[in-house]
C-alpha cells in the first residue's frame, strides 16, 4: 500500500527542499520501509516541487543507502558516459565527485551532456564534511525566468553541442577521465553502439576520442509542462573551465586551451549549430545560477530525492572529511 505524507520546506524562504515528516523508529531497515510505502508519493512530490529530503533515518553505509534508493526507484543506472571523477562503493553507487575539496562544482543537470541523463538524482550523507561541502540547489524554472531574454532565447532555439576529447589509457595519461573510464567499458565497439544510439558524432584520434553531443538547453518537464534551463554550458566553455590542468605549461602536444575539445585534448560547447557562444552570456548564466541558489547543510543519514529536470544540484568547497554518495534512476 502507498502513503502519502505531509512535507514543509527545510527553509521557510525557499521552496527547495522539502522535508516530509518520518515516524519516532528511524533505523536503516526501518527507512527501507518508509519509503516503499512512500515510494510513489515521493516520486510524485520531487516531480513537482524539485526536491525531497529524507531526513531522521540512521543510514550510514552505501549498501543502506541503496537500499532506501531501491525502494524509491528499483532501476538504478550506471554512471556510464559521465565525466566527473568518482568510485563505486556498491552496485550503482559512487562517490559524489572526488574533486579537489578546495573547488566548487557549479550547478548543472547530471549528464545532461551525455548519452543518457537520469530523471532522478538520489544523494546520501554519510559523513557531512566539518564545514562546507554542501550540495546545492536552484529551481530550473526560476533560472529560466530570472535570464535575459536575449540569452534564454539564444539557449533556446540554437541548442548546445557539448564536445569532447577524451585520452586512451593505454596511452599516456591525459585530462580528467579516458574514454575507457567514462564508458567503463574498454570495449570500443561497446562505445560506438552507445553513441549511435545517442545521436552523437564521434572519431577516433591519435590521442583518443573525440564525441560531438547535441541538445537542447532548455526543456519541458515530462509530467508538468514546466519549462526548465536545463544544460551546464558555463562549465564545459574551455574559456571558464573550472578544473584547470597543467597541461600546455609543460608543452604537451595533447592539450591546448584554445582547441580543447576539438582539435586537443579537453572540453568544450557551442551553440548546435556551431555558432560561439560568448564568454560574457555564460558569465551572465552563472551570475544568475549563484543567486537563486540555495544551499543547507548536510546532516548523517540525509537522503535527498532531487528530479533532474526541475532541479540543478552543484557542491561547495569544504574542509574535512566528507561522504556524500550517489545514485541515478
Amino acid at each position: 500500500m502507498t502513503h502519502s505524507f505531509h512535507a514543509e520546506p527545510l527553509r521557510g524562504d525557499r521552496s527547495l527542499p522539502l522535508v516530509p515528516r518520518v515516524p519516532a523508529a528511524r533505523s536503516a531497515a526501518d527507512a527501507v520501509t518508509w519509503a516503499t510505502q512512500h515510494a510513489a508519493a515521493l516520486r510524485e512530490t520531487a516531480s513537482r516541487a524539485g526536491a525531497v529530503l529524507i531526513r531522521g533515518f540512521a543510514i550510514t553505509t552505501p549498501d543502506e543507502f541503496r537500499a532506501v534508493c531501491q525502494a524509491i526507484e528499483p532501476e538504478l543506472k550506471p554512471y556510464a558516459g559521465g565525466d566527473s571523477p568518482r568510485r563505486g562503493l556498491a552496485d550503482k553507487v559512487y562517490t559524489s565527485t572526488e574533486y579537489e575539496a578546495s573547488l566548487e562544482v557549479l550547478l548543472h543537470n547530471e549528464l545532461s551532456y551525455a548519452a543518457w541523463s537520469p530523471a532522478i538524482v538520489f544523494f546520501g550523507c554519510l559523513v557531512a564534511a566539518a564545514s562546507g561541502g554542501e550540495t546545492h540547489l536552484a529551481d530550473g524554472r526560476e533560472i529560466y525566468r530570472a535570464l535575459p531574454a536575449r540569452i534564454r532565447d539564444a539557449f533556446e532555439s540554437r541548442g548546445i553541442a557539448y564536445l569532447q576529447h577524451l585520452w586512451d589509457a593505454d596511452g599516456e595519461p591525459g585530462i580528467g577521465k579516458s574514454w575507457q573510464e567514462t564508458f567503463e567499458t574498454p570495449d570500443r565497439d561497446a562505445v560506438e553502439a552507445c553513441l549511435d544510439r545517442s545521436g552523437m558524432s564521434f572519431e577516433w584520434t591519435g590521442f583518443g576520442l573525440r564525441t560531438r553531443a547535441p541538445h537542447r538547453a532548455v526543456v519541458s518537464h515530462p509530467l508538468t509542462g514546466e519549462t526548465c534551463w536545463w544544460n551546464q554550458a558555463d562549465q564545459w566553455h574551455r574559456a571558464l573551465a573550472s578544473v584547470k590542468t597543467s597541461f600546455g605549461a609543460h608543452g604537451d602536444p595533447r592539450f591546448d586551451p584554445a582547441t580543447a575539445g576539438e582539435e586537443t585534448l579537453g572540453n568544450h560547447v557551442t551553440y548546435a549549430d556551431g555558432g560561439e557562444i560568448d564568454v560574457g552570456d555564460l558569465e551572465t548564466i552563472r551570475a544568475v545560477n549563484r543567486s537563486l541558489e540555495i544551499v543547507f547543510p548536510w546532516q548523517p543519514g540525509d537522503v535527498m530525492v532531487i528530479d533532474n529536470i526541475l532541479t540543478m544540484h552543484g557542491r561547495k568547497p569544504y574542509r574535512g572529511q566528507r561522504r556524500v554518495v550517489v545514485a541515478m534512476a
